[in-house]
Parts: structure tokens; C-alpha cells; sequence
């Protein structure tokens, strides 16, 4: 499973403006107030139209429901997106760039085509990027819940295949997994930085990787050595799955920054299953994998809801 699929299939990381209350004309009303920002009647009828355009013909909403669906998808944005701020969740400049760039390939046009498209409708060069830097900081909010909270162990996965024995179970074509250790220095600065330059240096020279996770590491894995169990390729964010990736088993990765923090990575096994029993285990990790992701999200917006304000005007 991909995590950036899962979030734009829950619609919950589209890239509409929210703006912020003193950067509202006062000829475009307001149609909600989430928390310290509004959103405006122009950025719903914006939100309106592209998911009109994103629409099959034969499951066609009403005017009236896709406009409620879109102003719900605008609400979720905004309260991931201060959320993210709140938490010093960041979107770098070359991070913006590079998803613009993204976007444009998928809709075969150059960033320069792709800027004019968005000029047609109302959403200049410093509008767009503003809009994607708050679309990746709200993707960065979900995965780091979906990270804490949707993981699948083996054992997870042994227990639905034997509670349906001769069911039909879902299959999956198998990917490479990873069984790793991992230990996580939460914080921006110098210091996390020096930290986390100390433990790995302090593994790599063989002290033991379990003894130090226990010592340092701020994640959750922590009273277990650190071991995350098997992770199959696509369920981690991509500059922890690329260091992984990079390793032998044995190795220890030199420090990794991710939205999390800094990660002191050892690879323990490598498997690539390839019979239909490993399809089957596959198809129902990933299964799990989706429904727990969904359940996080769930919670969290919850969370966000009863945490924050909302007040929709019409």
C-alpha cells in the first residue's frame, strides 16, 4: 500500500488554498472558520469544480452533496495542515517544487503549462505553492499517524488466514521485506542531530543495537530493542525505506532525517516470498494494513474536530 494513495483516496490531502483570516478580500465571503483560518466561497467553488471534473458519469453526487463532500475535504485540510504547523511539520522549498513537478508530468504537461492551467482558475505561482506546501504537510500529518498506528505484525497476519481456513482470502503480488531495528531522535535542532550522530557512530562500532534503542530511541519500539518486526516495501516513508534499502543485513545506516526525526537504522533480514501462500499473506497484510490506516484517520480527525473550532457559514 501506498501511503500517499491512501491519503488522497480518503480525500483528506487535496491541494485547495485555506486562507489565512487577514488574507481574505472583503468581497469573497466566508463559508467556514476552522480554527485560525477560513475558507472562503471562492476556494469552495474552486473545491467544487475539480471534484466535479473527478467524477465518474454514472456516480454523478448532487449539486448540493458534492458541495458538502467538498467543503468537509477543505475543513479536514485545514485542520491537518495547522495541526502539521503546530507540530513543526514542514514542507521544504525543493520538496514543493519537485511535487509541482510531479503533478504536472502525471498530467503530461511542463510545470510551465501546468502554472498557466491554474492561472486560468484564479490560483497564481505563489498561490499554487502555497497550496501544495499545505497538501504536503497535511500528507505528512497523516503518515506519521498511519505510521504509529497501522502496523501489521506476522502474527496479525497468521491469525486471520487461520480463523478462515478455505476462505477466499485477498492476494497481493509479494514485495521485498525488510526486518529492522530502528532508533528514532525526535527534535530539529543541533542538538537531536548531535544525538543521534553519537548513537549511530556508537552503533556502527558494535555496541548493541537493542541496548541503545532501549536508551534512546523515542518511538514506541523502543522497549522492544527497537525491532519493527517485517516490513513489506512501500509501508514506511521513503527516506527511511531508501536507507533501509540500502543496507546488508548486519549494517547500520548513518543517521536519517524524516518528518519524525532522525533514525538510526539496522537491517536484520531481507525476504522477497514468491509462492501463492506468500501471496496470500501479502494480500492480507495489506488488507489489514488499509483497514487500520483508515481506522487512524479516522481517530485523528476526530481528534482534530473535538480539539478545535469549526463554525460553517451557509
Amino acid at each position: 500500500m501506498k501511503l500517499k494513495n491512501l491519503c488522497l483516496a480518503l480525500g483528506l490531502s487535496l491541494s485547495f488554498q485555506v486562507a489565512s483570516a487577514d488574507a481574505v478580500r472583503p468581497v469573497d465571503s466566508i463559508v467556514a472558520v476552522v480554527d485560525n483560518e477560513v475558507i472562503t466561497q471562492r476556494e469552495l467553488n474552486q473545491a467544487v469544480a475539480y471534484n466535479r471534473s473527478q467524477q465518474d458519469r454514472d456516480t454523478r453526487l448532487s449539486d448540493q452533496e458534492l458541495q458538502r463532500q467538498s467543503l468537509m475535504q477543505l475543513v479536514n485540510q485545514s485542520l491537518l495542515v495547522q495541526a502539521g504547523k503546530r507540530n513543526n511539520v514542514n514542507a521544504g522549498d525543493a520538496e514543493v517544487e519537485a511535487e509541482i513537478a510531479r503533478i504536472a508530468a502525471a498530467r503530461r504537461q511542463s510545470v510551465a503549462q501546468f502554472e498557466a492551467a491554474q492561472m486560468r482558475l484564479g490560483i497564481d505561482r505563489r498561490g499554487l505553492r502555497r497550496q501544495v506546501r499545505d497538501s504536503l504537510i497535511a500528507q505528512k500529518v497523516q503518515q506519521n499517524q498511519i505510521m504509529r498506528e497501522a502496523r501489521v505484525s506476522d502474527e496479525e497476519v497468521e491469525a486471520v488466514i487461520a480463523r478462515n481456513p478455505g476462505a477466499a482470502l485477498p492476494e497481493a503480488e509479494p514485495k521485498p521485506q525488510y526486518r529492522a531495528q530502528h532508533i528514532l531522535i525526535t527534535g530539529d535542532g543541533e542538538r537531536a542531530q548531535r544525538l543521534a550522530l553519537q548513537v549511530a557512530q556508537e552503533a556502527r562500532s558494535g555496541v548493541d543495537f537493542a541496548q541503545l534503542a532501549r536508551q534512546y530511541s523515542q518511538d514506541t519500539s523502543a522497549q522492544q530493542g527497537g525491532d519493527l518486526g517485517w516490513m513489506a516495501s512501500g509501508e514506511t516513508v521513503p527516506e527511511f525505506e531508501r536507507a533501509m534499502s540500502a543496507l546488508k543485513p548486519g549494517e547500520v545506516s548513518r543517521p536519517v532525517r524524516s518528518q519524525f526525526g532522525w533514525h538510526i537504522i539496522r537491517l536484520n533480514e531481507v525476504r522477497t516470498p514468491n509462492s501463492r501462500e506468500d501471496r496470500i499473506r501479502a494480500g492480507v497484510r495489506e488488507a489489514l494494513v488499509q483497514e487500520k490506516s483508515q481506522a487512524a484517520m479516522q481517530r485523528l480527525l476526530q481528534q482534530l474536530h473535538q480539539g478545535g473550532y469549526v463554525s460553517i457559514r451557509m
